[in-house]
C-alpha cells in the first residue's frame, strides 16, 4: 500500500516553508519540538550570561586580592614609619598607582592645629602645592561638607583653591579624609579622569583611610614622646647641673662664712686693740696716739664696707633695693670718684690714669650714687690687685650708650674663674681672698646694680698675670 504524502495546501501550511530539518524525535509533536528549541536557546543565553558574570567576579576578586595585598604591604610600611611626611608619600604612591590618580595632594594637620599643610603632591608643581595651606578644622569654610565622609568635590566647595589639581576641565576631584577619634588628622584630594568611579574600591579605600589615620596619629604620639624624652633628658641634665651648682654654692657659702668671720673679726679686733691702747695711755706722744686712732678709723671703715656689702646683697635678693634713675653728667661724677679713689692706698709705681674731655660725653640715665658705688668698687679692686703698672679709666660714647672701662695690669683672672666671677661668694675660694681680703660680693652687687640701671657689666682677661678690664655700659639720656 502506497503512503499518501501530506497535503501541501493544508490550512496553516505555507507552500514555501521548508519541512523541519531532521527527524522528529519519537513521541514529540512538531509544536513540542519548537518549545524545546526555545528553551535550549534561553538556556544558552543564561549560561553565557553566567559565564560573563563569573569572569567579571573573578576579575573583581583578583583586583580585590591585589588591593588587599597592596594594603597589607602598605600597613607594614606605615607601621614602621614614624614620620608624617613619609606616611604622606606612601599614601600618595598608592593613590597614583592603584587608583589611577592623575593628580594628588596629601594634607596633614600642623602641630598648632590651626591649618592643614600639604605634605606630598603628585602632578602639581612643588612650588604651587606648597602654597595650598588650608584652614583647620574645616579645610573648606562655609561649604556644606561632611568632614569625615569621602565624596566628590563640587567646584563650589573649593572655589578655585584646588584648580591646580584639575589638569583638564573634565578632571573630577575626590576627597578622602583621614579621621581618628573624631579628629580630622588630614586628608587627600585626588584628580581622576572623567567617568572614573570608585564604587568598587570603597572597601579598600575605607581600610586605607583607617590605616593612614592611625599612622598619622601614631606619628603624632611618636613625635610627642620623642619631644617629651628630649625634654626629660634636658631637664635631667639641667637638674644635674643645678645640683652641682648647689653643691658648689654650698662649698662657697661655707668658705664665705669662714672668710667673712675672719674678715669681720680682723678689723674689729684692730679697733678694740687700738682703742684699748689709747684708753690705757700706752703711747709715747700725741703723734703715736693719732696714728693709733687713724688705724682704728681705717679698720672701722673697712668693717663698715664689709657690712654694707652684705646688707646691699640682702636688699637686692629681697627686692628692697631702691634705684632712682635720673639724667647725670659724667664729668662731675667722675671728679667725685677721683677725689675718693686718689686717697686709696696703692703699691709704689702704680699709676692711676683718668679720662679727659668728659664735657663732650652726653648725659646718661643712672642712679648717680649707685654708679659712683660701682666705679669705686671696681677701682678699689684694681688698685688692690695691681702690684705694678697702671690702673686706667676710659670713657667712650657708643650708639645709644656710654661705656666706662676700668683696666689694670694686675693679677688677672683665669679662664675658668671668669665664668663664675659674678656668682655669689666665688672669691671665697681661699686663694686671692685670703691674700688680698674681701668677701667676694662686690662684683655680684655691681652686676645687680648695673642691671637695675638698665646697663651691663662685663669682664675680660687673657689669664692670670695678664691684667683685667671691667666694662660698664649705661644708656644715654
Amino acid at each position: 500500500m502506497t503512503a499518501i504524502p501530506p497535503n501541501p495546501f493544508k490550512p496553516g501550511a505555507s507552500p514555501n516553508r521548508p519541512a523541519p530539518a531532521g527527524p522528529v524525535p519519537a513521541g514529540l509533536t512538531p509544536g513540542q519540538n519548537t518549545e524545546l528549541l526555545v528553551e535550549l536557546l534561553h538556556g544558552q543565553r543564561q549560561v553565557s550570561t553566567l559565564t560573563q558574570e563569573v569572569t567579571e567576579l573573578r576579575a573583581k576578586l583578583a583586583r580585590r586580592s591585589h588591593q588587599m595585598g597592596v594594603l597589607q604591604h602598605v600597613a607594614e610600611i606605615l607601621a614602621a614609619t614614624p614620620k608624617a611626611a613619609q606616611v604622606a608619600s606612601v599614601v600618595q604612591d598608592v593613590f597614583v598607582q592603584e587608583f589611577g590618580a592623575r593628580t594628588c595632594i596629601v594634607w596633614m594637620m600642623e602641630d598648632s592645629g590651626a591649618s592643614y599643610e600639604p605634605r606630598s603632591a603628585h602632578g602639581v608643581p612643588r612650588a604651587v602645592g606648597a602654597k595650598l595651606r588650608l584652614p583647620a578644622p574645616n579645610p573648606f569654610p562655609g561649604a556644606p561638607m561632611v568632614l569625615f565622609q569621602d565624596q566628590w568635590l563640587d567646584p563650589a566647595v573649593h572655589k578655585g583653591v584646588l584648580d591646580p589639581l584639575r589638569t583638564t576641565e573634565d578632571t573630577a576631584l575626590y576627597y578622602i579624609p583621614f579621621e581618628n577619634q573624631l579628629l580630622l588628622m588630614g586628608f587627600a584630594i585626588i584628580g581622576l579622569d572623567a567617568g572614573r568611579t570608585l564604587e568598587e574600591d570603597q572597601n579598600s579605600l575605607t581600610i586605607l583611610q583607617r590605616q593612614v589615620a592611625a599612622s598619622i596619629y601614631n606619628a603624632w604620639l611618636f613625635r610627642d614622646l620623642g619631644e617629651q624624652r628630649d625634654t626629660l633628658r634636658r631637664q635631667t641634665s639641667e637638674l644635674e647641673k643645678a645640683n652641682a651648682a648647689l653643691r658648689e654654692a654650698d662649698r662657697f657659702r661655707s668658705e664665705f662664712l669662714a672668710l667673712t668671720s675672719h674678715e669681720l673679726r680682723t678689723p674689729l679686733t684692730g679697733i678694740m686693740g687700738f682703742t684699748r691702747l689709747v684708753m690705757d695711755g700706752l703711747y709715747e706722744d700725741e703723734e703715736e696716739m693719732n696714728r693709733m686712732l687713724a688705724d682704728s678709723y681705717a679698720s672701722g671703715k673697712h668693717l663698715l664696707d664689709l657690712l654694707n656689702d652684705i646688707l646691699d646683697l640682702a636688699k637686692i635678693e629681697s627686692g628692697r633695693m631702691q634705684i632712682r634713675l635720673e639724667p647725670c653728667g659724667l664729668h662731675g661724677l667722675m671728679e667725685e670718684v677721683k677725689a675718693i679713689v686718689q686717697a686709696y692706698p696703692r703699691k709704689p709705681g702704680v699709676d692711676l690714669l683718668w679720662p679727659e674731655d668728659l664735657e663732650a660725653i652726653p648725659e646718661v640715665t643712672v642712679d648717680p650714687g649707685r654708679l659712683k658705688q660701682v666705679l669705686i668698687n671696681l677701682l678699689s679692686n684694681s688698685l688692690k690687685f695691681t702690684k705694678e703698672g697702671r690702673v686706667q679709666v676710659v670713657v667712650e660714647r657708643g650708639i645709644g650708650e656710654v661705656t666706662l672701662a676700668v683696666s689694670d695690669t694686675g693679677i688677672g683672672v683665669s679662664k675658668d674663674a671668669q665664668t663664675r666671677l659674678f656668682q655669689k661668694f666665688v672669691q671665697a675660694d681661699g686663694g686671692h681672698a685670703r691674700e688680698y681680703g674681701g668677701t667676694g660680693l662686690g662684683l655680684v652687687i655691681c652686676k645687680h646694680l648695673m642691671e637695675m640701671m638698665n646697663g651691663s657689666i662685663t669682664l675680660e682677661s687673657e689669664g692670670e698675670g695678664k691684667g683685667t678690664t671691667l666694662t660698664l655700659t649705661v644708656p644715654i639720656s
